[in-house]
């Protein structure tokens, strides 16, 4: 994939998007080199159609996977809400069966891309949902897998992020794979609440006109500082692109941070793609 070298067993990525399009340009190259390196491929979706998948896949490599069994899709209600509730042992239990069944059958890797929409209004029993995306490590520790958690920005909250940063080690962004300085290990992540009324809906992105008047008090400078974060330069690079000094850049950020009540240059990242 774009921007990741090598695709190493024990990656747990969240892999972040804002419209269909984006999302394919994420999740058919992943498919795609599995199904050149003869890996295991799962993929779970409900927006993105299994026949037209199974077309992508089909016109890349000329022909359809040579084992009819290596490109496996699930619809993600289906696999995440078997029982109508989200279940963490439900899931654990089946991540844990794809992998030995790749193992038994002779496959050298499970790459599984799963796409997390599903969540979205919060079904019963998901209050679990981010103890399960920390039990994901866990379950890929020496383990010859590799997940992709997709999140579709435009349907999920700025909120949302602080949960999925604490729980994937590597972030991957349009071209940018962010080594996550905010994940913590599973046993260091909190258990998951008791839920209540005010956590019915906690991932759905309500809109809230606050958001929108929080971006628009930046100046026109720290616009330009936060396009270019978003583009992947350093301080030091956009302190010579603007011919700044970098303490001005970094004044500049840390007014900008002040602003959006953010504390980090991916969350600065994701606004400025949100807003482009």
């Amino acid at each position: 994939m774009p921007g990741i070298a090598e695709m190493r067993s024990g990656m747990h990525i969240c892999a972040l998007y804002s419209s269909p399009a984006e999302r394919d340009q994420l999740l058919f190259p992943f498919l795609q080199e599995g199904i050149r390196e003869g890996d295991k491929c799962l993929c779970i979706t409900d927006d993105a159609e299994s026949a037209s998948i199974r077309e992508w896949v089909a016109s890349q490599n000329g022909h359809l996977p040579p084992r009819s069994e290596q490109l496996e899709i699930d619809r993600a209600s289906d696999v995440y809400l078997r029982s109508g509730r989200f279940s963490v042992d439900h899931m654990v239990s089946f991540l844990s069966g794809r992998m030995s069944g790749a193992t038994d059958s002779n496959f050298s890797l499970l790459r599984a891309a799963g796409e997390m929409s599903w969540v979205l209004p919060w079904p019963g029993g998901t209050e679990d949902f981010f103890s399960y995306e920390a039990a994901v490590n866990k379950i890929l520790e020496d383990q010859p897998a590799v997940f992709m958690c997709m999140y579709d920005l435009q349907r999920f909250g700025v909120a949302t992020l602080v949960d999925l940063f604490k729980t994937h080690p590597r972030v991957l962004l349009g071209p940018m794979v962010l080594e996550n300085t905010h994940y913590v290990t599973p046993a260091e992540y909190p258990a998951a609440p008791p839920e209540s009324a005010s956590t019915t809906y906690p991932l759905a992105k309500v809109p809230k006109p606050r958001t929108g008047d929080l971006w628009r008090t930046l100046t026109d400078a720290e616009l330009r500082i936060a396009e270019l974060v978003a583009g992947g330069l350093t301080n030091r690079n956009i302190a010579e692109y603007l011919d700044l000094s970098p303490h001005t850049v970094d004044a500049h950020l840390k007014h900008t941070y002040t602003k959006l009540n953010i504390h980090s240059r991916v969350e600065l990242t994701i606004l400025a793609l949100q807003h482009r």
